[in-house]
Order: C-alpha cells, then sequence, then structure tokens
C-alpha cells in the first residue's frame, strides 16, 4: 500500500507548527499501578449512556486473540470498539476480516500506524501517521474513521487539531487496568468494578492472553449486574453504510449491521441493515439462531433494510443472527449476537 497524506493535513500541519508554543499541553500518561486512571483527553457528553459501559482494545489485531475475543463478545451480546495498529493491520487483516468486525455491531478507530508519542513528533509527521493509518482502514473498511486513541494517550491541542483536520476526535479512557503489566485478575476486577459508571470507558489490549480472561470476568460480572456493552458512538462513521456497501462486489460476502435491539411484550426485535452484490435488488435472507434451530426471521427490503422479530420463547439471552451469502458458495456473514437494550426503568 503506498503510504500518503492529504495536501489539507499538511497546510494545517504546517499552521499548527508555527503557533505549537502555545498550544501544546502536557500529556496525559498513564501512571504505572493499576490503580490509576488516564482518561487520555476528555470524553464526549454523549457518550455517558445510562447503563452503558464502554470496552475498548488497543493495538490489535491478532490472528489468534481478536477473532476469540469477537465470539466471546458475541456470547454475551457485547458490543466493542476497537483501535487497531496501522502496521498490525496492513501485514495481518484483510477486507474480510475487518468486515466481520463491523457487521458483528463493533466500531473501529484509529491507533495510528507505528505507535509513536505524537507529542514529540513533528505536526507533519503527526499527519502522515494518523492519515496513513486511515487511509488503510478506509482500503479495508470503505470508510475513514471518525475516532482516534493517541498511543498511550499522549496528545495535546496540536495533536487534536491535526487528527480533527483529518475528520476525526479523540476517544479517551476512564479505565486502564494495565493488562500488559501482568497484574491479578481479581485485583483488575475489584479495580475495575469500582471504576463503573455511566459512560465507563475500559482500555485493554486484544494481543494478551490475560486480556481475555479480563474481558471474560468483566463481561459476565458486569451483564450480571444489568449492564449492557455498546460501541463508542463517536467511532460511528455518518456514511458507513453507504461506504461499506460500496466496497461490495458479485461474490463477495455480504455485509450489514444490527442498528437496534428491543423487546417489546417479550419478543426481542433487531432492525438493521444487510446488503450482498449477489441479491442487489433485497431479499437477502436473515437468520436467527433459535431454541430449535435456525430459521429465517425476515428478508431485506429493495433499500436493503430488515426488521427480525424472535418469539419470546425464544429471546432468551443473547439472540445470534446473521445474512445468508447469495453469491458464490462461501459464507453467511454474522449480524452478531444480541441483547435488548435496556428501558427507562432498567436504566441507572
Amino acid at each position: 500500500m503506498a503510504r500518503s497524506w492529504r495536501p489539507v493535513a499538511l497546510v494545517l500541519a504546517g499552521a499548527l507548527l508555527a503557533g505549537a508554543g502555545t498550544a501544546g499541553a502536557t500529556p496525559e500518561l498513564v501512571t504505572p499501578s493499576v490503580e490509576a486512571t488516564s482518561d487520555g483527553g476528555p470524553l464526549n457528553a454523549g457518550w455517558r449512556d445510562p447503563g452503558v459501559v464502554h470496552l475498548t482494545f488497543d493495538d490489535g489485531p491478532d490472528q489468534i486473540f481478536t477473532p476469540m475475543l469477537l465470539g466471546l463478545l458475541d456470547d454475551y451480546g457485547a458490543k466493542a470498539s476497537f483501535f487497531p495498529l496501522g502496521r498490525n493491520l496492513e501485514s495481518r487483516w484483510g477486507g474480510d476480516e475487518i468486515q466481520d468486525l463491523l457487521s458483528r455491531g463493533h466500531a473501529v478507530g484509529n491507533h495510528s500506524f507505528d505507535h509513536r508519542r505524537m507529542t514529540l513528533m513533528h505536526p507533519w509527521a503527526v499527519a502522515a501517521d494518523l492519515d496513513t493509518a486511515s487511509n488503510l482502514i478506509e482500503s479495508l473498511a470503505g470508510f475513514r474513521p471518525s475516532c482516534f486513541r493517541a498511543p498511550y494517550g499522549d496528545h495535546d491541542g496540536t495533536v487534536d487539531a491535526v487528527a480533527a483536520s483529518l475528520g476525526m476526535v479523540h476517544a479517551g479512557w476512564t479505565a486502564d487496568p494495565q493488562e500488559w503489566r501482568d497484574p491479578w485478575v481479581p485485583v483488575v476486577m475489584a479495580y475495575l468494578s469500582g471504576e463503573r459508571h455511566d459512560g465507563s470507558v475500559i482500555l485493554l489490549h486484544d494481543r494478551k492472553w490475560l486480556t481475555l480472561h479480563i474481558a471474560a470476568e468483566v463481561l459476565e460480572s458486569f451483564t450480571a449486574d444489568g449492564w449492557r456493552f455498546a460501541a463508542l458512538p463517536a467511532c460511528r462513521s455518518d456514511s458507513e453504510r453507504r461506504d461499506r456497501i460500496a466496497t461490495r462486489g458479485p461474490g463477495d460476502v455480504p455485509v450489514g449491521l444490527v442498528e437496534r435491539a428491543w423487546s417489546s411484550g417479550g419478543a426481542l426485535h433487531l432492525t438493521g441493515w444487510a446488503f450482498d452484490a449477489d441479491m442487489a435488488g433485497g431479499g437477502l435472507e436473515i437468520l436467527a439462531a433459535t431454541a430449535t434451530g435456525p430459521v429465517v426471521a425476515g428478508v431485506t427490503s429493495s433499500d436493503h433494510d430488515f426488521n427480525v422479530v424472535v418469539d419470546p420463547e425464544d429471546a432468551v439471552g443473547p439472540i445470534c443472527i446473521w445474512a445468508r451469502n447469495a453469491g458464490r458458495e462461501r459464507y453467511d456473514t454474522s449480524l452478531g449476537c444480541h441483547l435488548p437494550e435496556l428501558d427507562t426503568a432498567e436504566r441507572r
């Protein structure tokens, strides 16, 4: 892949350089202790949905750990946000893998290409690094990311302005158990239990076995206490649907997204979209896993929308659905496993 950056980013970087003496700020770095926290930057107030916490994973993808993590998240109907490192993404994953992650309901953001401390970099170098990573994500996902997370949480006004010129806001965190230091899992859980609140953002890394154990404990404990796990809204591109559909051609597997899941009268309702270039006029089958086996729960409209209703007797625990591949024999596309959103009475 050719590495380049947009001229607009360089123009802004040059302007920022001229004012770098006043624009800089002390980077917010993580204290080397499992009890310490770092938000890595302010959180958007709109992220603080009642009863919802956000799992985030940096530095992937990994050929082994990331797929295992996706399966674990499905087990709990949980959605997460992933910040892959550009150099890892370039060498380890292709378009099918990133589309699978997105179709399951997760979000993707920019974590730079080379994982360097950005406040120590020339603004032009920051622009080049972030833009290279965004270009790579766009080549696989079809859209440029709308959020970024600076390596080490090391960002300031200059870094944020460069990122803004590339269409991204910074995604910080509120809890960092620093599992890369191999802490004891019970200590991590005690720490995270004390840090959970509406809109909590937990920082983990999909490159260690320990992360899988911590994630499993968090998902089990938090879900049992009535919490839901959602992707960061700021990491959802407004053009995701259009841009992902544009990546599909004959023979490609479908893409899609469940946009909402809610309960009414005991039944689970799921609405979203799915597209297969081999059935571009609609009519794509959406299947659900029920107690009696897979059933065709709905089909897409000519606009590629679907509205699936799962009967009350089958709507126990996360409901998994998928889009049946209409083209040459490859595989169906998972649209993830889902719990109903919390109603007003359940929200914390």
